[in-house]
């Protein structure tokens, strides 16, 4: 393998392009190579077998090849000087696919030690030992879906491709089992409920399995789109799961201490008081997933943010308390 694909925002952070970016990435995301298209055929994805999209996208942003020397020599030295905290590696289901991750892998580890995640199908122990003991310290299994029956539409054995929600659950147990640090990717927007992704998420953490949230972005050419929703009722979902996954993470509260009407959340479970000051502090709308992610506009345009990559400004957060509907649901007093 002479090429791999880094994302934009990597690349100029990398030196290898002239990108102007109000916030850089903080992490190196990259991609194994390949000119073909994924053998799996998830429905939102660019790379599926039966999709026609450009190959170069994932959700938003656009991974670009490069020369695999140059990018992994570059990545040593920003890493160095603190350019970048972490190198994320994405995988595509291919002939060659483990070869090349392995490969990639050897790599940057005969460069630098910068810390390494792993975002893989589920693959065996034995293979998962090799990832570990090549210092990968973090390794993701993206479910993207919340419900099984979403999973089999959008990715599972109803789409013609190889995975199934079930097999998918054991390779994240069977991760954690072996990693320290096991994460997923919830894709918020597939057509799920609050209370669908609120559940999974606190299912998910009693096993400490991480929640990366994504919005679901819909890319020309891909086999899925959503039914048209108003803007405000997408981003209202989105904030509610993120806030929601917030106090679970940080054990301020749990699902079984939520309440919903018709699927809809309409009590978070913790007192005002609590629940504005973490509204404030604005870590909860920040980009989540491995430490040192904080994937600048992976799925976000600039009117419209779902994942910040730094803590929200004043004026951001006034606007994130009035997508939440803070003044007709979850609270009972309006926020002046």
């Amino acid at each position: 393998m002479k090429k791999v694909r880094a994302s934009m925002g990597t690349l100029g952070v990398l030196g290898l392009e002239m990108i102007k970016m109000d916030t850089p990435p903080t992490t190196a995301y990259l991609q194994i190579y390949t000119e073909k298209r994924c053998n799996a055929n998830c429905q939102f994805c660019a790379q599926a077998k039966g999709s026609s999209a450009d190959l170069k996208h994932i959700a938003r942003g656009m991974y670009i090849p490069y020369d695999i020397a140059l990018v992994v020599s570059r990545l040593s030295m920003a890493y160095e000087r603190g350019y970048l905290a972490r190198a994320c590696i994405q995988t595509a289901l291919y002939n060659t696919w483990w070869w090349d991750t392995v490969h990639l892998i050897k790599m940057i580890r005969e460069n630098c030690s910068i810390p390494i995640s792993l975002s893989v199908f589920p693959v065996s122990n034995e293979r998962l030992e090799v990832i570990k003991s090549l210092k990968v310290n973090e390794i993701v299994i993206p479910l993207d879906a919340c419900t099984p029956e979403l999973f089999n539409m959008v990715k599972g054995k109803s789409t013609g491709g190889p995975y199934s929600w079930e097999t998918h659950l054991d390779g994240i147990k069977r991760a954690s089992g072996i990693f320290q640090k096991v994460g997923t990717h919830l894709m918020i927007g597939l057509g799920e409920t609050d209370e669908d992704a609120i559940r999974l998420i606190q299912e998910l953490w009693k096993d400490n399995v991480n929640t990366a949230l994504f919005s679901y972005t819909y890319i020309p050419g891909t086999q899925f789109e959503v039914a048209k929703r108003q803007q405000s009722e997408i981003i209202r979902h989105f904030r509610v799961v993120q806030l929601a996954r917030h106090l679970i993470i940080e054990k301020l509260a749990q699902y079984r201490d939520m309440r919903f009407e018709n699927n809809i959340l309409i009590d978070l479970g913790v007192e005002e008081d609590l629940l504005l000051s973490v509204i404030e502090d604005g870590g909860a709308f920040q980009t989540t997933g491995c430490p040192d992610c904080n994937r600048p506009m992976a799925n976000e345009t600039f009117s419209l943010m779902f994942n910040f990559p730094k803590k929200p400004e004043d004026g951001e957060k006034e606007k994130i308390k009035r997508e939440l509907g803070l003044k007709s649901s979850i609270l009972k007093k309006d926020i002046p």
